[in-house]
């Protein structure tokens, strides 16, 4: 990925089986471009039928540019919490 972006996306999904109601997660992920973060988000919450409800892409906040830096560290101190809207 040479032209990264930081994207926040909205996601939907059931959490529970069986259920009339979906839940809502919002994630954060780093994608060249909106399809490859749609999908890229898509993997990070593992319920049934998930779905991307919005797409925004980041890149200033109040008044600060967001710039992306690559670390030596792989991977993501990112975790799902198991017991998230239980």
């Amino acid at each position: 990925m040479e032209n990264n972006n930081l994207y926040a996306i909205l996601l939907g999904g059931k959490i529970r089986k069986n259920h009339l109601m979906e839940d809502h997660h919002l994630v954060f992920v780093v994608a060249e471009n909106e399809k490859q973060a749609r999908e890229l988000a898509k993997k990070k919450w593992d319920v049934e039928e998930v779905h991307v409800d919005g797409t925004q892409l980041i890149n200033i906040v109040d008044g600060y540019q967001i710039k992306l830096q690559k670390t030596d560290k792989e991977g993501s101190d990112f975790e799902v919490n198991p017991n998230y809207s239980l």
